[in-house]
């Protein structure tokens, strides 16, 4: 898969489209919107997407497969321009005004009807043979529980320097050792970004919710629940991710930070007004 192919689409709008790709990806979502029994639901969380999303949406309409699926964009107090591009596409969009990405996966697998629900990021770009690889091992094994697998990184528009490369494949190679190691450090390296479950196992589980425990890591935090009921697998497959946003050690990621948190306004005031203030000199 070349990720690099989709740089003409970092940050445009269906404004920007030239007719041929606009009519491509409205056309995908009506398909989509007249497929009665999914097998397969791909969830996708919306925050902050505006520049990736129409090269996401492009990467889901490159998918190849028999497989019936469906596709969920939750739009979690999601920017007014995503938001926008959602709409021109015909993209199905339910809502989730509870902020925090555990909050949004929760929503999208209460939506969900597919048997296998994959956890997908809007700044992702997905191998056209992303559905057969991480569903069909669930018909082949029914024990199997999580298919999981390792992103690799591109630079802001789609960009993969020689540097990058060598970094991806430094990542995969580390990542994969990572995963054949014991449960603890297993589960610290299983990402959402690509991850796919059997949806009955998951359903009576659910997503925490609690951000201030989780702190964003949903995908840890499932696959720690998932563990003890099914098989794991791992699956090689090209998925091409955004860089992690810098955050502090220990504080949470920015979509689920403290600035979302109920604030307490009395005790933020009696502060101020405790503070004392230095004499001029």
């Amino acid at each position: 898969m070349n990720v690099t192919a989709y740089q003409p689409y970092f940050g445009v709008t269906p404004k920007n489209l030239n007719d041929s790709d606009f009519n491509r990806l409205t056309t995908y979502f009506e398909l989509l919107d007249a497929v009665q029994k999914p097998v397969v639901s791909l969830v996708i969380p919306i925050y902050r997407a505006k520049e990736t999303l129409v090269a996401h949406m492009m990467s889901l309409a490159n998918l190849k497969t028999i497989i019936p699926y469906e596709v969920i964009f939750v739009e979690n107090n999601a920017d007014d321009e995503s938001l926008s591009i959602l709409n021109e596409l015909g993209a199905r969009v339910t809502s989730q005004p509870l902020q925090g990405i555990t909050y949004a996966r929760q929503k999208g697998l209460e939506e969900a009807k597919g048997q296998i629900v994959c956890t997908m990021d809007p700044d992702s770009i997905y191998d056209p043979y992303y559905i057969d690889k991480m569903a069909l091992p669930f018909f082949v094994d029914k024990e199997l529980v999580l298919c999981y697998s390792v992103s690799k990184s591109y630079e802001e528009d789609f960009r993969l320097s020689s540097k990058m490369r060598f970094r991806n494949t430094l990542k995969t190679v580390y990542f994969r050792w990572k995963l054949s190691q014991n449960f603890t450090t297993k589960i610290k390296h299983i990402r959402a970004v690509c991850m796919a479950i059997r949806r009955e196992t998951l359903l009576p589980i659910g997503y925490d919710v609690d951000l201030r425990a989780v702190s964003g890591c949903d995908d840890g935090m499932l696959a720690i629940h998932l563990y003890n009921l099914g098989k794991f697998k791992y699956i090689p497959v090209d998925v091409y991710t955004a860089l992690p946003p810098k955050r502090e050690p220990g504080k949470p990621f920015p979509f689920c930070n403290e600035r979302f948190l109920p604030a307490q306004k009395t005790l933020e005031e009696t502060y101020r007004k405790l503070e004392l203030v230095k004499p001029l000199r």
